[in-house]
């Protein structure tokens, strides 16, 4: 559904675009109509389908980019390449991340700084690319970070690292909105819960008797599919939301509230 939200034209990185979530984002703003910079870390042929289906379906404009969000060197790729495609960036979402479940007694050191890297790092380092490249434009700009339930309580065991960096991610929104908002660069966060993507979508295959308890456990009795996360983090990145700044959006169905 079309929601007519002034994107059109736009031009939006997504990182870790091509599968799951990601997808989602890509897709609801390929309807508005934006042009779209698929960021991928591995896996070239999934962005590929995903630019083709959606050019089809929506007559977009996209481009794939490989890259680790958590090395500079790739960051400035990424945004060079959108420069080169489209002539500008208008909007991030800091969708890329990695979650690991490691028993905390024998986590390494390596370990905890490769978590650190994949996620709070890299939500750092391509914010602030983004803020370098829009701010000597003068043009105003997004940045919606997509966070996690894991972001405001623990979770499962195993989970130290993960926590930890989903927690930093709510702060480094926070942050960059008292730092950026005076130039035109609007912060905002979503935080999912249980959405049907990549992990959800292989214990509903293999477990489904786990799958239900999860789902039993949303008090809406369902869990999220990823355009709905896209369609919350369009309208966090457009003209029609002006007015939300440094906002944590709770998008798990309700999960947090306890009951």
């Amino acid at each position: 559904m079309l929601m007519d939200l002034g994107l059109r034209g736009k031009t939006v990185i997504v990182t870790g675009g091509s599968k799951g979530i990601g997808a989602g984002i890509c897709e609801v703003f390929a309807r508005e109509g934006a042009n779209l910079v698929v960021n991928y870390h591995s896996d070239p042929q999934s962005a590929e389908e995903l630019i083709a289906r959606l050019t089809d379906s929506y007559g977009c404009s996209a481009a794939a980019v490989k890259g680790d969000v958590g090395r500079e060197a790739d960051v400035q790729q990424i945004f060079d390449t959108a420069l080169d495609a489209f002539g500008q960036v208008d909007i991030l979402v800091n969708n890329a991340g990695r979650g690991y479940t490691i028993d905390f007694r024998e986590t390494t050191l390596e370990q905890w700084n490769q978590a650190l890297n994949d996620n709070l790092t890299g939500q750092f380092l391509m914010s602030r690319e983004f803020a370098r490249r829009v701010i000597p434009t003068g043009r105003r700009g997004w940045i919606v970070n997509i966070l996690s339930k894991a972001s405001m309580t623990s979770t499962t065991k195993g989970r130290v690292c993960y926590v930890a960096n989903k927690a930093g991610e709510v702060g480094l929104t926070h942050s960059m909105a008292v730092d950026l908002t005076e130039y035109g660069i609007h912060v905002n966060g979503v935080m999912p819960g249980f959405v049907l993507a990549n992990t959800l979508l292989a214990q509903r295959e293999h477990n489904p008797e786990e799958f239900a308890r999860r789902v039993e456990r949303v008090p809406i009795k369902r869990v999220g599919e990823p355009w709905e996360i896209g369609t919350m983090v369009a309208f966090l990145a457009s003209e029609q939301c002006q007015l939300a700044v440094g906002t944590v959006v709770d998008m798990t169905g309700g999960l947090l509230l306890g009951f």
